[in-house]
């Protein structure tokens, strides 16, 4: 801490004088600091000092008046009227003049550098006062204000003004700032990088890119596809693969086997595997070890058809191969005790399918129920039991797409080797699937198939030969396909699923999965609206994928006495694409229980 006492020059012909009574020095203990602050407790008002003249070169304006002589007071006098936390610079007279840039006549500075004379005493003459000797005067050039870009240029007798640290800096910016700057620059540099990656890779249209990333048919026609084939993103990398096709095989006509139904599915792999439910209402396999088939289509449509015909177990699913072909493998509880699949007959005749990413495929079995039993405990959407007597000609009939709207038909019957082609239907969307009803009491059979109109439409066909019994009118023809135009429905998905077990379902347009009781009746065949139903929770609507495939059954578990145990409706889905979604309620009705299946991801 230094002490100081503050100086006015005195100049030729200038006289120096207090315009505001008497001085007395600062105090000790005052530091020096950079900026002119207020004195607390001051009865005086500061003047700064005034502007210099705006000529650069002109001469140095006169000096201000000397001072009167100032009498000595004793510090603690000072104090009583000046803040102790701060020293205000004091000025006497206001300079006159106008700016200059390289001139400061003398006064208070903050930031001027002590004095070499601030510890020297008073003089012997002055009795406690003196007129005090000029300290050294600033150069021409000194400015109150140091530019670290200015040239300090050398003046005799000056004293050269302090040099400041340099700052480390980067264009222009302390180092600290230019590096938080390019940090946070180098970010969303990324973060873009980022974002253009993730736009383009689900469907951006650049060129290159789209075309490798989705189907060009998907591209014009995105209801009539799903999975990766409208986004190679949405291909599964777990569980079920995406627009996996779904089938199921009832074995609840066995009662001493454990199993009520096998479900088919595609994985994620492409492989065809099963997953059984048993009567302990518990799902087992889904691995490696259940796979059908491993030469199946990308997405392909799966049909299964089970029966027993002379005590034996038959069991055979249906899809489309890597070769576009109709593929069939089968199964027998004769083959081996490991119950290896084998390749049916319809593999040896080469049947081409519409190359398309999505496409119908759907096998029925035709007769009795399930073959040698009539199967009269199988639940009905009435409650009671089947009465008429089944159709003792077994079978089964097969549709599968041959171009964008036509089904090919081909039919098989126990006994022969060769399946037959029996029908092209024409005018179909075939890109959804295809429903079948023609294991039924009686000798009518009915299918199901998707308009171009995006209707559902049913057709149906009595094939009774027995002149005793045949219904004999023009509305009812013998061995011919009819449309019984009263059962239409209404706006569903183009891609939608068929599947009927006591009640027929499809996929609506707003993607909801809707249940509906027909009444079949040849020419008569309809549905009463107030007996539909939506799959859904009680809480909210259920929506699947649009063009999900999905399959449908119902099981009932009776005593020996014929009462009815339990019975539920089954639906499966997808409704996140490598998931296999199960919904179920009692027959009659009630609240559905929703939840997906266990799928093994290897």
């Amino acid at each position: 801490m230094e002490y100081r006492e503050n100086y006015y020059d005195t100049m030729a012909n200038s006289q120096r004088v207090s315009s505001q009574g008497e001085w007395s020095p600062p105090p000790p203990q005052f530091e020096e600091h950079d900026h002119i602050y207020t004195a607390q407790d001051s009865s005086h008002a500061n003047s700064p000092p005034s502007p210099y003249s705006a000529m650069p070169h002109s001469p140095p304006p006169p000096l201000s008046p000397s001072l009167h002589t100032f009498q000595h007071v004793a510090p603690q006098e000072y104090n009583q009227g000046v803040s102790t936390e701060k020293e205000t610079p004091y000025t006497t007279h206001m300079a006159v003049g106008s700016p200059t840039p390289d001139y400061s006549a003398p006064q208070v500075v903050p930031s001027q550098r002590a004095y070499p004379f601030s510890s020297q005493p008073f003089s012997p003459a002055s009795h406690g006062g003196s007129t005090l000797g000029s300290p050294q005067p600033r150069p021409y050039t000194f400015k109150e204000h140091v530019d670290t870009n200015d040239q300090h240029t050398s003046r005799a007798g000056s004293v050269p003004p302090p040099v400041p640290p340099k700052d480390d800096r980067k264009c222009g910016m302390k180092k600290r700032t230019f590096c938080l700057l390019m940090g946070c620059v180098v970010f969303w540099l990324i973060a873009l990088a980022v974002g253009l990656g993730a736009g383009l890779g689900i469907g951006l249209k650049k060129k290159g890119g789209n075309e490798v990333q989705s189907d060009p048919f998907c591209r014009e026609h995105p209801r009539l596809c799903i999975g990766g084939a409208l986004n190679a993103e949405y291909i599964s990398k777990k569980g079920a693969f995406n627009g996996s096709g779904i089938a199921l095989a009832g074995e609840s006509w066995n009662p001493n086997d454990g199993t009520l139904f096998t479900l088919y599915f595609q994985h994620h792999t492409g492989d065809i595997r099963s997953l059984k439910y048993t009567k302990g209402q518990k799902w087992v396999g889904g691995s490696e070890s259940t796979i059908v088939a491993s030469d199946a289509k990308n997405a392909t449509p799966i049909s299964a058809v089970s029966y027993v015909a002379n005590a034996t177990q038959f069991f055979h699913v249906f899809y489309v191969g890597k070769d576009n072909t109709v593929k069939q493998v089968t199964q027998t509880n004769a083959s081996t005790t490991a119950l290896l699949w084998t390749p049916g007959t319809i593999n040896s005749q080469n049947l081409k399918v519409y190359d398309s990413p999505s496409s119908g495929l759907q096998a029925c079995w035709k007769g009795n129920y399930y073959g040698d039993s009539d199967f009269t405990n199988f639940p009905t959407n009435t409650g009671k039991p089947n009465e008429i007597p089944f159709d003792n000609r077994l079978g089964m009939n097969l549709w599968y797409a041959l171009d964008n709207s036509t089904f090919q038909q081909y039919a098989w019957y126990a006994g022969n080797d060769d399946w037959q082609q029996i029908k092209k239907w024409q005018g179909f969307n075939t890109q959804a699937g295809v429903g079948c009803f023609s294991w039924g009491a009686g000798t009518t059979q009915y299918a199901m198939m998707v308009s171009k109109d995006e209707d559902v439409e049913f057709y149906w066909k009595d094939s009774d030969t027995n002149t005793s019994t045949q219904v004999r009118n023009d509305e009812h023809p013998i061995n011919a396909w009819e449309n019984a135009t009263a059962a239409a429905i209404q706006d569903v998905w183009p891609s939608t699923s068929l599947g009927y077990t006591s009640f027929f379902y499809a996929q609506l347009a707003d993607r909801s999965i809707r249940g509906y009781d027909v009444l079949f009746g040849a020419e008569n065949t309809s549905y009463p609206h107030r007996e539909n139903f939506t799959v859904q929770t009680p809480a909210a609507p259920l929506y699947a994928l649009g063009g999900t495939h999905f399959s449908v059954t119902s099981v009932s578990e009776m005593n020996e006495k014929g009462d009815v145990l339990y019975d539920s409706l089954y639906v499966f889905f997808q409704t996140q694409g490598d998931d296999i979604t199960a919904a179920t309620r009692r027959v009659h009705g009630g609240e559905w229980t929703i939840a997906p299946l266990k799928v093994p991801d290897a």
